[in-house]
């Protein structure tokens, strides 16, 4: 630490209150002794410390700290209604503040369920939404074949039935070319 009086002044205070580090305030200690200004300012903060000292000690003995410590101790050990103690638990919830980061807050999370329900199908409420059936269809020699897998309910169904083609050739009726559902 540089010991020119300056520095010395703006620690004087610190200094006598014994919040510098042993070795800085030896230096300190050495240069107040030797330097007549900064010895004068270690006397006009001493009596500020004695004249203030004296003040609070006055003050503080008129003040009688039984009655309030009463009342503290009381407080603490008195039970306090549901409703009230509710209420200070929630109300730093309602502060502008946390209720401005709620509303993104509870927009993200809808959409987390959205999404939840949308990509996994067997994730539900009960609800039986988007049933998804798969249909395969097979020519089997002069027979079709479709198979019908539903997932929900672990369901398959297989119809066996002729193709409608040959029976309108065997008709003599024209048959369509586009498909008809």
């Amino acid at each position: 630490m540089k010991t020119n009086c300056e520095t010395v002044k703006n620690s004087l205070g610190a200094w006598l209150d014994g919040e510098i580090g042993h070795a800085d305030a030896e230096e300190i200690r050495r240069h107040v002794e030797g330097c007549p200004s900064c010895s004068g300012e270690r006397r006009r903060l001493e009596r500020v410390q004695v004249v203030l000292s004296g003040v609070l000690e006055t003050e503080a003995s008129r003040v009688a700290f039984e009655p309030f410590w009463d009342g503290v101790r009381r407080r603490i050990s008195e039970e306090r209604p549901r409703q009230a103690r509710l209420w200070e638990w929630a109300r730093p919830a309602f502060y502008p503040q946390r209720i401005a980061w709620a509303v993104p807050v509870a927009i993200v999370f809808l959409l987390a369920i959205f999404s939840l329900v949308q990509y996994a199908p067997g994730w539900r409420w009960g609800v039986n939404r988007g049933n998804v059936a798969a249909v395969d269809s097979i020519d089997g020699h002069g027979f079709n074949v479709a198979v019908l897998r539903e997932s929900k309910t672990k369901t398959t169904v297989i119809w066996l039935f002729e193709s409608q083609e040959e029976d309108d050739e065997a008709s003599g009726e024209p048959t369509a070319k586009d498909p008809a559902f």
